[in-house]
C-alpha cells in the first residue's frame, strides 16, 4: 500500500514539475521546476531500490541530492551572470534561445 502512494506522489511531482517547466517564463521558476522533477525521479528510483537493496537505495538517493545541490549552485551562478549582463532572467529574452513556433 505504501509503495504505491509512494509511486502516485512521485508521478504528481513529476507531473508538476514538468509543467511549471513548460509553463514558465522566469529562469529561477524554471530551475525550481526541474529540481521537483529531479526529486519525483529520485524518489521513483528509492521506491525501486528499497525491496531490491535497501542499502544501494540509500546510497543512491545520497549521491542524487549531492549532484542536486552542485547543479543548483552551477545553474544559480549562471543565472546571476545572466542577470548582470541581461538585466532580466526571462528566457525568452536571451540570445541564441529563439523560440520556434
Amino acid at each position: 500500500m505504501m509503495g504505491e502512494i509512494l509511486a502516485v506522489v512521485s508521478a504528481v511531482l513529476f507531473g508538476l514539475g514538468a509543467y511549471g517547466a513548460l509553463t514558465s517564463r522566469s529562469a529561477v521558476k524554471v530551475l525550481i521546476s526541474l529540481e521537483i522533477m529531479f526529486n519525483g525521479a529520485v524518489l521513483a528510483a528509492l521506491l525501486l531500490t528499497s525491496h531490491a537493496a535497501p542499502g544501494a537505495g540509500f546510497q543512491l538517493v545520497l549521491f542524487s541530492v549531492a549532484l542536486g545541490s552542485v547543479e543548483v549552485g552551477v545553474l544559480v551562478s549562471i543565472l546571476i551572470l545572466l542577470f548582470r549582463r541581461m538585466g532580466t532572467v526571462d528566457i525568452y529574452q536571451v540570445p541564441g534561445l529563439e523560440v520556434v513556433e
